[in-house]
């Protein structure tokens, strides 16, 4: 139970909690204030973290201070999980390089090779995993070359290498759980609330551009884009509350949400396609339909405590004995889905309520939800494409390293390992590959100015504290936004990797200048063999999608064909959320897409709803 669990936050004093929840609520409440709220909070965890390693003398400080922007969230639920699960990914990864470096360090070819291995096998392992549980497998997949690589020409000091880099980031860790916890904690549940809310804003007008007359195939395609990103953020606030002490009920009503938001999905389309055939049909609508249809309409985009509209011409949630002719079927069918209608949009107006104020948990609900399952669809052959180009770049990457004969060159090939994970990770791995490029040339400047101009004006920690204040104000807010959230992490890392103050000489200039250079060269030449090795685009992926709906269908439709429905249900599902192109890429062969992938989705509910069927 999540509330059992030992990876879950201990509870804060009541008092102190109500204390700072009270404060957090009032600066999350202005949208204008809560990134910077944030972006101090890190920055504030990120300098404690700087500076107990610095105290602790261990050799790269600036690894614990990176670490606190990696792991931080600004929800307290997201910084508990990535932390945690990075530390046993962290651990996974330092185990296995204190083994393999000793073994191999005799053969340089078949040591890279192990690596390559490694990494993108451990990828592929994490893409199978939705977050954050899949950070074990993405942290231990790059910790092993960042670890095992600088002591290839020393083997004997890879344990202690090993050793500094755990205490390096499991303080990083620390600094911004703690932080995260005792400062302005923000918590998931209002969050959740928000977001369920802003989906029911987003439902109804959906609801009424799929029902209505008159809305365009734009506006149709714009709305879902909406809904659908609601329900794939809500899964991720859903798998950070688990790591909260005091979300269990939350947990309960948000899950049941989330059911009826899945629930939705299908029984709005069912309804849209009955009610267009009826309209299709010589004798058309017959205007009592019609005015249900109206009242249910209003009833939804209206306010919560409007009055739901009667139930139609026979009880809700009874079958009426079959019409004898198709129109009456198409009536029948087009009033049980009003009337399903009704029972789910109320329950989720009641959901969001009780999660909006607390209290007891519901239990006037009305509509039973058949679930869909936690099942993902995973395209095996693209994850392993996707492991196998991360793990070809750190392989081609070690080579160059060992025909240069560059002796600090380990530390690049670590890092082109890290940037190749990251680009694995993201929905479109060639889209993200050429911005890489782009902000990688521009946290390069960044850093480069602030080595060599900013901080020889740094004499102890609190100046260079305060000299770091500013630019990692922006960075951290940065971090906020998901346009920008790569970006500003990869700046926070870039310019956290300078040298000590006292080290910023003119002797070391140029060995600071060009471990900079091969870094930047690092992470370009990372994205240029993802976009080498990943030609197509998502064109081909959308190609995929709908083979694996085709083959379902038939699968579906068999009547023999062992089937877990539920399982089929949040396959089907999870394709279509993922089919459906974002609404900043909207176009004809997008709009041709999506209505292609809701034709699949209707006709595998259909073979769905056929299996459950009584016979005869």
């Amino acid at each position: 139970m999540p509330s059992s669990s030992p990876l879950s936050r201990p509870a804060l004093p009541a008092r102190t909690a109500s204390v700072f929840d009270t404060l957090a609520a009032a600066w999350a409440g202005r949208a204008d204030l809560a990134p910077w709220l944030h972006s101090l909070k890190v920055f504030g965890a990120a300098m404690l973290a700087l500076y107990v390693a610095l105290a602790l003398g261990l050799p790269r400080p600036y690894w614990a201070m990176a670490t606190v922007y990696l792991v931080s969230s600004p929800l307290a639920g997201a910084t508990y999980a990535k932390g945690t699960y990075r530390v046993f990914g962290t651990l996974l990864g330092a185990v296995c390089a204190v083994a393999l470096v000793p073994w191999l360090v005799d053969e340089p070819v078949l040591l890279m090779a192990a690596i390559a291995c490694w990494t993108g096998t451990l990828l592929y392992l994490s893409l199978l995993e939705p977050a954050p549980r899949n950070y074990i497998c993405l942290l231990a997949a790059y910790t092993l070359p960042i670890v095992a690589l600088p002591t290839v020409t020393n083997p004997a000091t890879v344990f202690d290498v090993a050793l500094t880099r755990i205490e390096e980031i499991i303080i990083g860790i620390v600094c911004a759980s703690v932080v995260s916890a005792v400062v302005f904690p923000s918590r998931t549940t209002p969050a959740l609330a928000a977001r369920a809310s802003a989906w029911l804003d987003h439902a109804s007008r959906w609801i009424i551009d799929v029902l209505a007359a008159g809305a365009s195939a734009g506006q149709r395609h714009d709305s879902f884009s909406l809904l659908a990103a609601d329900i794939l953020a809500m899964e991720t606030q859903l798998a950070q509350l688990t790591y909260e002490s005091d979300g269990a009920l939350t947990l309960r009503r948000a899950r049941a949400l989330h059911q009826r938001m899945t629930a939705l999905l299908p029984l709005v389309l069912a309804l849209a396609d009955a009610a267009s055939a009826l309209r299709r049909h010589p004798a058309g609508m017959p205007d009592t339909v019609a005015q249900r249809m109206r009242a249910t309409l209003a009833w939804i985009a209206g306010d919560a405590g409007a009055s739901r509209p009667p139930p139609s011409w026979y009880p809700a949630g009874t079958t009426p004995a079959a019409p004898a002719d198709w129109h009456a079927r198409l009536v029948a069918a087009t009033c049980t889905y009003l009337d399903e209608l009704g029972d789910l949009w109320q329950d989720c107006r009641v959901l969001q309520a009780s999660l909006r104020q607390g209290g007891s948990e519901p239990t006037a609900l009305r509509y039973r939800v058949e679930p869909a399952g936690q099942a993902r669809h995973h395209d095996h052959a693209q994850l392993l494409f996707r492991g196998a180009t991360a793990g070809s770049a750190t392989f081609v990457a070690g080579l160059l390293w060992m025909v240069s004969g560059w002796v600090d060159g380990a530390v690049p090939v670590g890092l082109a390992a890290l940037a190749s994970c990251f680009i694995a990770t993201t929905a479109e791995p060639r889209l993200m590959a050429g911005r890489v490029i782009a902000w990688s040339i521009g946290c390069a400047l960044l850093s480069w100015y602030y080595q060599f101009v900013v901080l020889q004006l740094a004499h102890d920690f609190g100046s260079l504290a305060a000299l770091l204040f500013g630019p990692y104000l922006v960075i951290g807010a940065m971090t906020t936004q998901p346009r920008n959230a790569l970006f500003g992490v990869l700046l926070a890392v870039t310019a956290a990797s300078f040298p000590g103050p006292q080290h910023l000489t003119a002797a070391s200039f140029a060995g600071i200048f060009n471990s900079s250079l091969a870094s930047l060269a690092a992470l370009v030449f990372s994205a240029l063999w993802a976009v080498l090795m990943q030609p197509f685009g998502q064109q081909l992926v959308a190609y995929r999608l709908a083979r694996a709906n085709w083959n379902e269908i038939a699968l579906a439709a068999h009547p023999r064909a062992p089937v877990n429905s539920a399982r089929l249900r949040g396959r089907m599902l999870d394709r279509l959320l993922r089919q459906w192109p974002p609404l900043t890429r909207r176009n004809n062969a997008s709009d041709r897409q999506a209505g292609s992938a809701v034709a699949d989705f209707l006709v595998e509910s259909a073979a769905l709803a056929l299996r459950r069927a009584p016979a005869g």
